[in-house]
């Protein structure tokens, strides 16, 4: 009776262990769109965080550490030229020049695209203190802060201005359309090394200079264009801080 009693209850362990064996070993049952939803909450946020994510440098190729004081040039030559810099496409920046910290909602002059950058350049000596940072999806990096002490230069190397069209640099003698100026490939751009400088023109031939002129303005970016078929004979001078550059010349035949 013992021996059967026995037999009985060892028989009722294993069932019991097998069972439980059974048990631990069978899969969850898992819902697919809750899987899908954890995958999503759990998704990596934006690293904004990597070096070079909001940075300056100038626009002669200068890098820069974040919280240093540095020297630069007035008037705009490409070393003294701030340029706003990401090491990503994807992201927008903002600076600010009071050492506020940048945002959406406190910046100068709107938000900037890494890839076509506003150079930023001084006329006049002074010290400023500025802040940038990338923003990507309402998400921001730390900022990065330079203080610029912008000096003059006691000998300003001045190039010649450079005439363009449609981006692309001309000389000698060229043939542009009339137009009313709305059409880049029909306007004669100006340009300068110091953007800050005092562009001289005339367009009968004769030698500019600061008495004699069709045309002064400041050369930050400056086009030509006629409505009407003519020829001119361009000549163009740029002068910062009283030192000018050879004079160039253009002529140009406007027609239909």
């Amino acid at each position: 009776m013992r021996t059967m009693s026995r037999v009985m209850v060892g028989a009722l362990v294993v069932w019991l262990v097998a069972g439980c064996a059974t048990q631990e070993e069978a899969p969850p049952e898992v819902d697919q769109d809750e899987m899908v939803d954890r995958e999503e909450i759990v998704a990596p946020r934006t690293d904004l965080s990597e070096t070079g994510i909001a940075a300056f440098r100038t626009a002669a190729g200068t890098e820069f550490r974040t919280e240093t004081i540095v020297t630069l040039p007035t008037g705009g030559p490409p070393s003294g030229r701030l340029v706003p810099a990401s090491s990503r496409s994807d992201v927008t920046l903002y600076v600010t020049r009071d050492g506020s910290v940048p945002s959406a909602a406190n910046n100068w002059d709107g938000p900037i695209d890494p890839l076509e950058p506003r150079a930023i350049s001084r006329p006049l000596e002074g010290v400023a203190s500025y802040r940038i940072v990338a923003e990507l999806d309402a998400e921001y990096s730390p900022p990065f802060t330079l203080t610029v002490i912008w000096e003059h230069e006691e000998d300003p190397q001045v190039d010649g201005p450079v005439f363009s069209v449609n981006g692309q640099e001309v000389s000698g003698s060229v043939s542009i359309p009339v137009s009313d100026g709305a059409n880049p490939a029909a306007r004669l751009a100006v340009a300068c090394t110091y953007v800050s400088s005092m562009l001289y023109i005339t367009r009968d031939g004769t030698d500019p200079s600061v008495d004699n002129f069709w045309r002064s303005q400041p050369c930050d970016g400056t086009y030509i264009w006629s409505p009407e078929p003519t020829a001119a004979e361009y000549r163009a001078l740029s002068v910062w801080r009283g030192v000018g550059g050879p004079i160039v010349s253009l002529d140009v035949e406007w027609a239909d």
